[in-house]
Order: structure tokens, then sequence, then C-alpha cells
């Protein structure tokens, strides 16, 4: 188990913490949603009517109390009233034993009907065993954003209803880019040119605490959504398949431009020797300008600053006129077993969390980014600022399709190529080491 702040490697690890971080960010105000219509959604939720109102209790199996008990206690409390032939029984897991505890049940055939289903490689070997429902025919598949609904499939199939989202952006001073006349940038050269802006307001351009290896991957977990995926969303399978490699791909722009930013000056002077404090302090004080970093990290900067006015934008890693995606990913989702004695009703009760209402209800509790096209979660105003940005194109933390390993030799690595540059420990030997991990262990 990771901490919160390795974002890519365990995802509910990080909604755990961004529940509790965002906390105070939000307003209170009541969940927005788009107009969809319930009652053509409800009509076409299951398979079959439940005429003969049949009593059916479903065991659910989840970590949801902990980010969103009151809303899972509404939801259930609906359902039942909408349903009152189905009761959901909920047994609670804690976050950090999940993951072991549905693999015991699963694998001794005591699997709840109900259960959390994580992005990724993770569900990968339960789809595998087929201990997963295939959810692929159901009427919310087609509203799910691209990349919301690509971490929860595997071969094209369908295994888990996502229900919200996290986002790496930048993070920006307001009042620093108004004193100096700045415009959000929309292609990596107007990016550059912001940066000399604000560099030669003696502002550092970009707070970077590299002294913490989860903040290492940030930037380049940023740049990959539109330097790779945007154009060759298959590249993770090309990797699996022997097809592509780190060496032979964006990636070696990617970093070269990662050691740019650092030799232009743009980060604070010893961003290896700086925690993630001290950069919170750096965007806090007005000392920097900008920092790359997920939604999660707006809460302790306006802890430390309650008058700092933010907003966030995605790292426009792009020539002009090309589309800029966002790095994202899924932080809780809910799934079926395929052995469980009630479908239809498993069916219905996702069905109903996926309603619009019911997921914005979900997402102004979390302060979590929506995955439907369709549902608009009343947000604080800063977070708003990027919704429209995961509306053109999304993809997922990296790691959550790369094998166990990769991430943390890439955590080593950068470090290394940061001391110099990429001159004493190159960057092709990054790659090079990146791409043995993810040979060795891609059959595992």
């Amino acid at each position: 188990m990771t901490t919160a702040k390795k974002i890519g490697i365990t995802t509910f690890a990080t909604v755990a913490s961004l529940s509790m971080v965002l906390a105070g960010c939000g307003n209170n105000s009541t969940s927005t949603s788009s107009t969809t219509p319930k009652a053509t959604e409800t009509a076409t939720s299951t398979t079959k009517a439940v005429s003969d109102a049949k009593p059916v209790t479903l065991k659910m199996l989840h970590f949801l109390e902990a980010e969103a008990g009151p809303t899972l206690k509404d939801i259930n409390k609906r359902f039942h009233e909408k349903y009152p032939n189905i009761t959901i029984e909920y047994e609670n897991a804690p976050v950090d034993q999940y993951q072991t505890l549905i693999r015991t049940r699963l694998a001794s055939g005591d699997a709840p009907d109900i259960i959390g289903v994580f992005p990724g490689t993770w569900k990968d070997p339960f789809v595998k065993a087929g201990y997963l429902m295939d959810l692929s025919d159901r009427p919310w598949v087609s509203r799910l954003q691209d990349g919301a609904k690509n971490m929860e499939s595997k071969d094209g199939k369908v295994y888990g209803l996502p229900l919200d989202q996290n986002a790496i952006g930048v993070i920006y001073n307001k009042k620093i880019f108004k004193d100096l006349g700045l415009s959000i940038p929309k292609n990596w050269d107007e990016f550059l040119q912001v940066s000399d802006k604000i560099k030669a307001a003696n502002i550092i351009p970009l707070a970077l605490g590299n002294k913490d290896l989860w903040v290492t991957q940030l930037i380049p977990y940023a740049m990959a959504p539109s330097a790779i995926y945007r154009d060759n969303p298959n590249f993770d399978k090309d990797m699996y398949d022997g097809k592509s490699t780190f060496a032979n791909s964006p990636w070696k722009k990617m970093m070269d431009d990662y050691a740019m930013l650092d030799q232009k000056g743009y980060f604070n002077k010893g961003s290896l020797g700086t925690n993630y404090d001290q950069m919170v302090q750096l965007m806090a004080t007005g000392k920097a300008a900008m920092e790359v970093m997920g939604n999660w990290g707006l809460p302790p900067i306006l802890a430390a600053n309650p008058q700092a006015d933010l907003g966030m934008f995605p790292l426009p890693y792009a020539e002009a006129g090309k589309k800029v995606y966002v790095s994202s990913a899924i932080a809780l989702g809910l799934g079926g077993s395929a052995a469980t004695k009630h479908p239809d009703e498993v069916k219905m009760y996702l069905d109903f969390w996926a309603e619009a209402g019911n997921n914005a209800q979900l997402l102004t509790q979390a302060k979590s980014f929506p995955v439907f096209k369709d549902v608009n979660p009343d947000l604080d105003a800063t977070l708003k600022e990027l919704v429209p940005y995961l509306n053109v194109g999304t993809y997922n933390f990296l790691d959550q399709n790369w094998p166990q390993g990769v991430q943390d030799t890439m955590f080593k690595d950068i470090q290394n190529v940061m001391v110099d540059g990429g001159k004493t420990f190159t960057i092709d030997s990054m790659l090079k080491d990146m791409d043995k991990v993810f040979t060795d262990k891609k059959g595992q």
C-alpha cells in the first residue's frame, strides 16, 4: 500500500486523502446536474421487471463509507424506497485492507453481490478469472467520458461503473497572472512564454518539490495524455505486445522538456532538496506562480493562506491548434460479482448510482470530478475551471496500466536525471531501465 500522495499506484488511497483535505475547499450549496430524464434511464435500467416483488438481499462489500458515507446511506435508503423488495446489506472494508479482503472472498467463493472495482490493470486478473459481471449493455456506458470507460474496460467489455475521478493540472496564482497581464496558455509555446514573463518578474514560475518521490512523476504524467495517448490510445497495449517501448516514444522528448524547464530556471533552486510541504509554502506565499499538481493540492495552499486566489488549467503540452488532454484517474468504482444469484437486481442498483442526480450528489460530497459527460456537480469554483478540459479528453494516471515496479523505477531515475539535467545519468538510461522492468514484470 502506498500513501495517498503516490497518486498513480493506488487510486483509492488518493481518494481517502482527497475527501479529507478538500473538506474546506468547496461550498455547501445543493448539487446541480444535467437534465437527463431519470424516467428514461430507469425504464431501461434492468432487463426484467420485478413484478413478483420477491424479497432479495444484495450483499455489498466496499470502502465507500469512508469517502461517501452520507451519500451511500441516502442512496441505499432511496433505492429501497423505490424497490421495496430489494435490501442492500452493506459491509464496509477499511481502505487499506480492501484489496486483500476482496481477493480472498472472490477466490473462496464467498463473493458479495456488489463490490468495489478499481481501474486499470488491478481489475484484469479478476476479469481473467471470471469474477466480474459484464456491464457493457448498461445505459450509462454511453454517457461516460472515454477515458473513464476505458479504465473500467477490458477487451472491449465494461466491468465497472466509475463514479468519480481526480485530475492533475497546473494550479496557478490568479493575482500574479492578473498583475503581470498573463492569460491561460493554450499550448506549450505559450506556457514557456508565460513562464519567461513570470521569471522576469523575479517570481518562481513553477514550484517543485522533487525531494518527495511521488512529486517527480507529476509533470510527465501531465504531459503524456497530450503527447502520447491523444493520438495513440493503444500505446500501453503496444507496450505489452512488444511493439512500443519507452525509449522509442514521446517519452524521450517529454523528459528532455522536463529537464529543459529546470535548465531555463523555471523551478525553484534546489528542487531536489525541496519537499512537498515547502512546495506548498512557495505557492501559499506567492513566491511561486504555478505548480503541476493534482486537485488535492489546493486545500493545503488555502490552509496556509486562506486569501490565496487560485485557479487550475491543464498542462498544455501540445502544439498550437492541437487538443490538450488531461491526466485523470478513476477514484471510486462499483461492479457486480459474476457469480451473483441476482444479476438483474445488481444491475438495477448500479444503474441507480449512475443516474445524473445521484452521481452529482456523490461528487459534491467527495469534491471530485465527474466521469459522465452530462453531470455537472456543484464543485468549488477552482475545480470547475478544469471540468471543460476533462470533457475534451483524458487519460488515466499512467501506472494504472503499468506492471508493478515500473513506477518505482521511474521515481528513482527521474531524480537521477534531474541532478544535472541528464548529463551524468542520461534520459536514455532512465527509459532503458523502465523498459527492462516493464518487460520483466508484464507477464506477472
